[in-house]
Parts: C-alpha cells; sequence; structure tokens
C-alpha cells in the first residue's frame, strides 16, 4: 500500500464539490525510458523523493483529456481461482484531444493530483494511439513495464554460468529484461540454480511466475515502474456468521494488517459477494507431472500443486520438502471472500493488499486481486477477487520446455490399467511398469544427447512372451509362444559346452550330424573348406568359379582345362619345384629347359636360349642343300679364275682347341673372311653363331670350287 499523507485520503473519500477535492491528471511523455528514483512509496511532491532529470517531449494536461475517460486497471491475480506467481500487466486507457504528435511507442509517467498533493498513477508505455469517430480524438492503450517480460529469454538462459543462487538468477533476469527491482528478500534467494532445461525459447514472464510460485508471492510492477514481489497478508477467521460481531470469537488478523484498507463506504447496488469464504490451502505438492508421487507437505485436504517448475528439477526430497514449506508458511491461512466491491477511489491501494468491507448484515474480507479505477472527478474504484471454495488448478505454462534434471514416479490407477512411471531427467533414464487385463508391459529406455536411444521391454500375454531390446534403428527381438519360438536380431552369439557362434557368424560345434538339407555360402573345417569361389580337400582344392582348375595348396601341381585360366585357353597341366617349373598343355611344353610352341627352345649353359627349331631346319638346309633349279635365279657359269684364286689364297691351319685341347686342322674364319673381302669375293663363306656369337666357315661351299680346280688340272693335263 502506498504511503500518503492521512488528509489526502480524506479528500478522495469526500465527495467531490470544491477545488479542493478536484483532481488533476498529467502525462508526461518522454523520448526515452522514464529514469525516476524513489527512495520511498512517497512519490510526491518532495523534490527530493522525485528527483526528475528529464524534460519531457509532451505533456497532456486535464483540458486535453476526454472526460472521465480514464480507466486504470491494475491485477495481481485474474484468474477464476488463486494461482500463486501470477504477474499480470498494469493497463492504463485515455481519450485525448488535439494531440498531433505521434506518441505511439513513448513511455510516460501518469499522475494524479489532489489538494496540491500530487502522486503517481504509474509509468507505462504507449502501445496503441488511434483516433476516434470524433477526429479530434485520440485513444492511448498503454501498459506497465511487465510487458518487457514477454520476452524471449533463451539466450539469456543459455549464457549462465551455473550454479548460481534464485537471488543472483533474478537479479541477472531483470538487468536482461530492463526492469529495476524494489530490493527485498525473497524466502529462497539463497537456493541453488541448476541448469535444468535446454530451452530453444524461453518466456521471461513464464520464469518469473516460476520465480514466485516456489516463493509463494506473485509479482507487480508498482508505481514508480519497479518489480515488486506481493505476498498476502493474514486474513481473519470466522468460525460462523453467528459469531460475529463478538470480539474475543473474531480474531482480527486483516484489520490489524498495515497493508489492508477498510471500506465504511461502498455502493451496494454495484458490489457482490459469495456466501462462501475460500478455504485455507492447507498442503502443498511439488511434482514434476500430472500423476507423479513428488513430495507433499501440509496435514489438509485442500492441496496447492506446483507442477513442472524446471527450477527445482533435480531437487532431493528434503530440499524439495524445504521448499514446500517455504510456500505453505507464505499461502496457509490466506482465507477470503470472493467478491466485487464498488466505491471510491482509492489511488493509493495496491494489488494485493487487504481489503475489509462492513455492510449492513456482514464483513467482506478479501484481497484486492483485481482493481479498475475510472473517471477522474467522479472517479470510482472497483476492487475484485475471484476464487472457488476448493482449489481447482489448471496446468501448462511449462509444457514447451525440454528438461534437463529432474525426478519422478507416477502411478496410475483406473479400470483399464495399473502403471507405474519412474523415471530420471538428468540421467536420461526411464523405466514403467504396466498392468492391464490381458496383458502385462514392463519398459526401460534411456536416450543420452550423444548416443542413439536404447530400450528394453518384456510383454506378457496369455498365448505370448515377448522380449525386444533395441539401439537406434538396430534391434533383438524374442516371441516365445506355444508352438514356436521366434528370434529375429542383426547380431547372435551363443556360447554353450559344446558349441559356440560368434558375432559375426562363426559357428563351432562338435558332432554334427545333418540329413539333407542346403548349404550357400562358406564351409570351412581343418581338412576341408567350401566357398563360393573354390573347394578345399587337404592339400588340394577345385575352383568353382568357371576357370575349371585343380591345383595343390602349395602351387606344385596345377591342372587347367580349356576353359581358360591364368596359362591360357588351353588344357594345361603345371609343375613346379626347387628345380624349375613346366607347363604342358595341347598348344605347348614349357620347362626351366625346354620350350615347346611353334618353336622349341633348349635352355642350358651350351645351348642358350636359341631355337631348336631352327637350329633343326638349318642343320637340314646344309645337309640337304637345295640345289632345284626351280628354287634358283641369274644362273651363270662360275669363273675358274676366282675357284682357282680362292683355294690358292686359302690358309690352311692346325690348332688345338682350348676347351678340350684337342688337335684339330682347317681355316681360320676371320682370316678367310679378310681374304674374300680383299679380292672382292662376296659368296657366304663365314657367318656368325647366332647363340655364341663366335665364327665358323661354311666348309661345303669349298666343295665347288674344288670341282672347278680338279676341272682346269684335267684340262691341262689333256693339253
Amino acid at each position: 500500500m502506498m504511503v500518503i499523507p492521512q488528509e489526502i485520503k480524506d479528500l478522495f473519500r469526500r465527495d467531490n464539490v470544491t477545488a479542493e477535492t478536484a483532481r488533476h491528471i498529467r502525462l508526461r511523455f518522454f523520448d526515452e525510458d522514464v529514469k525516476l528514483l524513489y527512495p520511498e512509496d512517497t512519490l510526491y511532491p518532495s523534490d527530493d523523493l522525485f528527483p526528475m532529470d528529464q524534460e519531457p517531449c509532451y505533456v497532456i494536461e486535464n483540458d486535453q483529456i476526454s472526460y472521465e475517460s480514464l480507466c486504470l486497471t491494475e491485477s495481481l491475480c485474474d484468474d477464476e481461482d488463486l494461482i500463486l506467481g501470477a504477474c499480470d500487466a498494469s493497463e492504463l486507457v485515455v481519450i485525448v484531444a488535439d494531440v498531433h504528435q505521434d506518441l505511439t511507442g513513448k513511455e510516460f509517467i501518469a499522475t494524479l493530483e489532489i489538494g496540491g498533493y500530487e502522486m503517481s498513477l504509474g509509468i507505462y508505455r504507449v502501445d496503441s494511439f488511434e483516433r476516434q469517430a470524433d477526429r479530434r480524438l485520440k485513444k492511448i492503450i498503454a501498459y506497465s513495464r511487465m510487458t518487457r517480460f514477454r520476452k524471449d529469454s533463451a539466450s539469456w538462459y543459455q549464457g549462465l554460468k551455473f550454479p548460481l543462487t534464485l537471488r543472483q538468477f533474478r537479479d541477472s533476469m531483470c538487468e536482461y529484461i530492463g526492469v529495476k527491482q524494489i530490493e527485498t528478500t525473497l524466502p529462497l534467494d539463497n537456493m541453488m540454480i541448476t541448469k535444468t532445461i535446454d530451452p530453444k525459447q524461453l518466456n521471461a514472464w513464464g520464469v518469473l511466475q516460476l520465480i514466485c510460485e516456489i516463493n509463494g508471492c506473485f509479482a507487480h510492477v508498482d508505481k514508480t515502474g519497479r518489480l515488486k514481489y506481493v505476498f498476502l497478508g493474514t486474513a481473519g477467521l470466522f468460525p460462523s456468521e453467528e459469531l460475529f460481531p463478538d470480539e474475543q470469537l473474531y480474531p482480527r488478523g486483516m484489520e490489524d494488517n498495515e497493508n489492508t484498507e477498510i471500506l465504511n463506504y461502498y455502493v451496494q447496488s454495484a458490489t457482490k459477494y459469495k456466501d462462501y469464504v475460500t478455504k485455507s490451502i492447507d498442503r502443498i505438492q511439488i511434482r514434476q507431472e500430472e500423476g507423479d508421487v513428488g513430495i507433499e507437505y501440509g496435514p489438509g485436504t485442500n492441496c496447492y500443486v506446483i507442477q513442472g517448475n524446471f527450477l527445482v528439477y533435480g531437487k532431493s526430497s528434503d530440499e524439495l520438502l524445504q521448499i514446500a514449506s517455504t510456500i505453505y508458511e507464505n499461502i496457509s491461512g490466506r482465507t477470503y471472500r470472493p467478491c466485487k466491491i464498488v466505491g471510491p477511489a482509492l489511488p493509493w491501494v495496491e494489488p494485493g493488499d487487504g481489503i475489509l468491507c462492513y455492510t449492513s448484515d456482514d464483513v467482506i474480507e478479501t484481497y484486492c486481486l483485481k482493481r479498475t479505477m475510472r473517471g477522474i472527478q467522479a472517479m470510482r474504484d472497483t476492487f475484485e477477487a475471484k476464487g472457488k471454495p476448493q482449489q481447482v488448478q489448471r496446468f501448462g505454462i511449462q509444457t514447451q520446455l525440454i528438461q534437463l534434471e529432474g525426478k519422478s514416479a507416477v502411478i496410475k490407477k483406473s479400470v483399464e490399467e495399473v502403471s507405474v512411471r519412474v523415471n530420471d531427467l538428468k540421467e536420461f533414464t526411464e523405466a514403467q511398469v504396466k498392468i492391464m487385463a490381458d496383458e502385462i508391459l514392463a519398459e526401460v529406455t534411456r536416450a543420452q544427447k550423444e548416443e542413439e536411444a536404447l530400450a528394453a521391454s518384456i510383454r506378457i500375454q496369455a498365448g505370448q512372451i515377448a522380449m525386444k531390446v533395441s539401439k537406434g534403428d538396430v534391434s533383438s527381438q524374442l516371441s516365445i509362444e506355444p508352438d514356436e519360438i521366434n528370434l529375429k536380431t542383426n547380431r547372435l552369439s551363443w556360447e554353450s559346452d559344446y558349441s559356440t557362434m560368434t558375432r559375426d557368424g562363426k559357428l563351432t560345434c562338435q558332432n554334427i550330424h545333418a540329413i539333407n538339407g542346403y548349404f550357400s555360402g562358406q564351409l570351412e573345417t581343418d581338412v576341408f573348406f567350401a566357398g563360393d569361389n573354390a573347394v578345399q580337400f587337404g592339400d588340394f582344392y577345385v575352383t568353382a568359379d568357371g576357370s575349371n582348375i585343380l591345383r595343390s595348396t602349395d602351387g606344385s601341381v596345377s591342372i587347367q582345362t580349356a576353359a581358360g585360366g591364368p596359362f591360357g585357353s588351353y588344357t594345361t597341366i603345371y609343375l613346379k619345384s626347387k628345380s624349375g617349373s613346366t607347363e604342358l598343355s595341347d598348344h605347348h611344353l614349357n620347362t626351366s629347359l625346354v620350350e615347346a610352341r611353334n618353336e622349341m627352345y633348349i635352355y642350358n649353359d651350351w645351348w642358350g636360349d636359341y631355337s631348336v627349331t631352327r637350329t633343326c631346319r638349318e642343320l637340314w638346309d646344309a645337309v640337304f642343300n637345295g640345289s632345284d633349279e626351280n628354287l634358283k635365279q641369274n644362273i651363270k657359269p662360275m669363273p675358274g679364275p676366282v675357284a682357282k684364286w680362292i683355294i690358292q689364297n686359302t690358309k690352311v691351319k692346325q690348332w688345338l682347341w682350348r676347351e678340350n685341347k684337342n688337335h684339330d686342322m682347317g681355316m681360320i674364319a676371320q682370316e678367310l673372311e679378310k681374304t674374300l673381302k680383299g679380292y672382292g669375293i662376296d659368296y657366304k663363306f663365314v657367318d656368325v653363331d647366332p647363340k655364341k656369337g663366335t665364327y665358323y666357315i661354311d666348309y661345303k661351299k669349298f666343295i665347288p670350287l674344288l670341282i672347278l680346280a680338279i676341272q682346269d688340272i684335267y684340262s691341262k693335263l689333256e693339253k
């Protein structure tokens, strides 16, 4: 409740029929935020309590305000039932005339002056500034700084350095939003806050609600533009209406509270109130979700439930009990009568203050949960408080938050099922058991961020037991039914006394006995192997890929059919030993010493790698020298003198062979070649051995020369 002089309060209570009781409204607009300091709730007219360093950009006085158009609405909780943590924005609506400057988005301070005393009605920002049917008039709709909290603050939350105290948490948030707080200490200011959610969006208004909820209070931006935490005062007790007005039976809890306003005058025709008083909240439950066992504190049955408040995720049972105890102390015993009271304007009354109204036959003891002040000269106040006899709550403020911490145990009982679900959001695990008329289901899941989801379940029905374990898209399933057992998995392994199988499919068994059947793939024992490409038995294997090869494992023997293979498209026998290798086919013979295809080659130190075939052909040609006329051309007599010269100039020598030291005789090839070239004779008497590169003499060419020489001798003898 605002503190103003009692004589000013009396002026508001009097009929407004004199200049002294006349009300004056003033709206000061600024181009930037209003920066005012108020050490006390006494705002005016003391200059030291209202330092004003800014000059307004526009001022609207009484004469520009349309008659009685002012409407100020302030609310602590406008719900059908009392909701802890509620924090509604105040709204000011007024119609002004002859204002040509656009005031949209500008912040202003509204004041009310009476009897020379000017008091603040609050700081607001123009949300809309619309022209009316009368073109001179414009309607201002403005809201308090509470609307600043309707802002996404996920980046602020993600940037915090956890853990931190609740006091540090709320101070940081208000600094981020740009709203100052009235200095106060909340009951749970020392509670440690950890990072329990990972939000992509986070409304600061919702966070403010949660802070107030666990402290058993409400939030309101007061007339200085600062955030104020509001606690409801303790109400009086009415055991029975028949007991009033006996003072001994009427403890005056609310009347004695300094924040309670007593109404001695009200408009009876417009005032309404319920016949019941709301029941005091006498039990507190804190849970994570509906069905969660959570913790409870308090002896009664009118339970207030706090659900889904991420500020308490991950707290132990003892910590939750302490939090519930704090809430209980600040909300229990608060009873009030739902009502709507219309009376003279009392601008010093603030949301959350107590209201005590004496009627002709009853007493209305309630709270100012909402107030609407209308008019200027005929200014009236309407105080409202809604509520039901017993708590009826609705949830959903934080249903879109991604939780990181928290534990819950949910027990559900109905005619359809009995189920228990326990989860640990910090460890990302959840287990549940459901019992229904036709089946029992047990399931455990885990889903860490950096790993694929893990899950295991057992389902029991009258005709089946089904088990499943999965990791992401990979799963193993076992189904047991009366007539079969079905197993489905990505990889299967087992180990027993006489058989084992590894996860990659390697099977090891003893005493296998199989009757008929079909096998595909690869089969292997110590001495036998059968695969897609070959079959091996002992030291030999046969290909099964169309190459038609029989081969020893050491590669020393290989038989290939004409279907083709590494040795060509011929049936081939391949032999290999330390001394060399041999290939024998219908096309060729090839060993380390002999090779035969179209020609035969012999490989040794003497023969080298010269073709045996060519050698034999040359030898044949040498022995059976073709002399058929059809094989020759340019035939003419051999000159006798040439033959004689060759025989006469050929030198016969004797020698010892270097290789075996044997005596021999004949001609020296190099000398003969030189002699013949010197006389210009180009007959091929001398050649080079292509195998060894040594010279040799074709002695058979001397036979024609000798015939000519003998003929020449006979000719001379006959003469």
